[in-house]
């Protein structure tokens, strides 16, 4: 059994989170320190504010070796900035900013459910006003208003912009696949 820390610094819906992940086979602990083989980085709100409570647990993170997972807003914190309320620095483990989604010809938030061109192409459900448009590291996109990144692999890094815990048997899916590689 895959056993899952879940990093709570208060952003987050860590009880979905945490059942999504016994569903698919995990031990989970939902924990206030970074640590553990595999570490779930999980998000609701503002970019600013989270890396705000994140605070001390920013070099730990930054320093962590094991396999990571960022969801929503925990993958926005993955890369070096948001300009989300003025400009924060995040993790910088991915290169990139996170940007504003377009305000003309969409719908913001983007709250709703997209097919992913990555991944098998599964359809995932989003909640989201900010993302990434350019990453190296992305293996799935959507298209909303332009193109977006809705994944991202790097190393022991993987990242979600969607939320794979609202996704019904899909997320589940993607969930096991991050378990089980």
């Amino acid at each position: 059994m895959s056993r899952v820390r879940v990093l709570d610094y208060g952003m987050g819906n860590l009880r979905s989170v945490q059942r999504a992940l016994t569903c698919v086979g995990a031990e989970v602990e939902v924990s206030e320190e970074v640590g553990g083989e595999r570490l779930l980085l999980p998000g609701v709100g503002a970019f600013a504010e989270a890396a705000r409570r994140l605070g001390p647990r920013m070099e730990a993170l930054r320093a962590y070796e094991g396999q990571l997972l960022g969801i929503c807003l925990g993958m926005q914190l993955l890369f070096e900035r948001s300009h989300e309320h003025g400009l924060t620095e995040g993790l910088g483990l991915l290169p990139g900013e996170v940007v504003p989604l377009p305000r003309q010809g969409v719908t913001v938030p983007n709250m709703g459910w997209h097919q992913l061109d990555g991944l098998g192409g599964p359809f995932v459900y989003f909640a989201h006003s900010f993302g990434v448009k350019d990453s190296e590291s992305a293996t799935a996109r959507i298209d909303h208003g332009g193109s977006w990144v809705a994944a991202v692999q790097s190393g022991r890094i993987t990242g979600f912009q969607f939320h794979p815990e609202k996704s019904g048997k899909a997320g589940l899916m993607l969930l096991h696949r991050w378990l089980n590689p």
